[in-house]
């Protein structure tokens, strides 16, 4: 319950203000739901992040999260919090340094920083924020950041009331056809022993993908090009399935894949297109160019579990 997260979240940061000289308080509206329906752990990730910043670079004043209920709409400018009727807002408000507005932008980048010198006076956020925006973009959500240079800051993460309308396609029909139907993951799916290799150029991608898959148990390698992608894979050969990136600059998923598959140790392994698009005929010529599988960008990490336990279980069916 929404509840229990404040109150989790209060226990755990209470003590971390008070060393401080902090005042830290967990305020939640009267509208709130009792319940929202969203992954749990990655939502205190997302909020664990979000207050440790606001702690670190705060030396005075206050740290406060701020549990609210509003309507969807398309101002949030995301389908999913345009689809549901309820909106639920995560506000962590500080009275620190602040972000001036030309840095606001950037700072979701990996390893950004406002500034150098905050970065030696504070230590790195390292990459809290480009994950948590990630993992927001997984949940079905955003995260907004309204700043003003020496008065503090607001991070406010905006969910749907629901997940399930998150993972929903809300594409206009005719515009394309559903995704592979995937049979939802049994509740007893053992990943033991499963390793994963991400080619992707996008940073971003890969964190927010590595961190929906790692939770469970599954050994993640990366690659941010297709060639080093492909150099991976012939030096760990056990690896299970290949989440390829099909849009990437120098040689792309499609060619990747065509180079993967003329190794006969790979003819058969599982390689699952990422593409940002969810067009049939763009789906259509994965299939035809070797690729086993596709799931389009934002993943959803549900469904992303599910066709990695699919394969898998092919693969093992099909070494018999």
């Amino acid at each position: 319950s929404l509840k229990e997260v404040g109150e989790y979240l209060d226990q755990g940061f209470k003590p971390v203000a008070d060393h401080k000289g902090l005042r830290f308080t967990v305020n939640t509206g009267p509208e709130v739901p009792e319940t929202l329906f969203t992954d749990p752990s990655r939502l205190q990730q997302i909020l664990k992040n979000l207050l440790s910043n606001a702690i670190k670079f705060t030396e005075k004043g206050s740290v406060t999260l701020k549990i609210s209920s509003l309507p969807g709409g398309a101002r949030f400018g995301i389908d999913s919090l345009a689809q549901t009727p309820r909106v639920i807002a995560f506000s962590v408000s500080d009275t620190g340094i602040g972000i001036p507005k030309e840095k606001q932008k950037i700072i979701f980048e990996a390893f950004q920083q406002a500034d150098a010198g905050t970065s030696r006076r504070f230590g790195g956020t390292g990459l809290g924020l480009t994950i948590s925006r990630e993992i927001a973009r997984l949940l079905g959500g955003v995260i907004d950041v309204e700043s003003t240079p020496g008065m503090g800051s607001t991070f406010t993460l905006y969910l749907p009331e629901s997940y399930a309308t998150a993972s929903t396609s809300v594409e206009p029909a005719g515009t394309s056809t559903p995704e592979t139907t995937v049979p939802p993951l049994p509740a007893d799916a053992d990943f033991a022993g499963c390793r994963v290799l991400i080619i992707d150029d996008d940073k971003r991608n890969i964190f927010a993908v590595r961190t929906a898959i790692e939770e469970r148990g599954i050994n993640v390698l990366s690659a941010e090009n297709a060639r080093d992608g492909i150099q991976i894979l012939e030096e760990n050969p056990d690896i299970d399935l290949v989440l390829m990136d099909i849009m990437m600059p120098e040689m792309d998923g499609i060619a990747a894949t065509k180079i993967i598959r003329q190794n006969p140790k790979f003819t058969a392994l599982p390689i699952v297109a990422l593409t940002a698009k969810a067009m049939k005929e763009d789906r259509d010529r994965c299939l035809q160019e070797g690729l086993s599988d596709y799931i389009a960008k934002p993943v959803d990490a549900d469904k992303l579990l599910s066709l990695i336990y699919l394969w898998r279980s092919r693969s093992v069916l099909a070494a018999g």
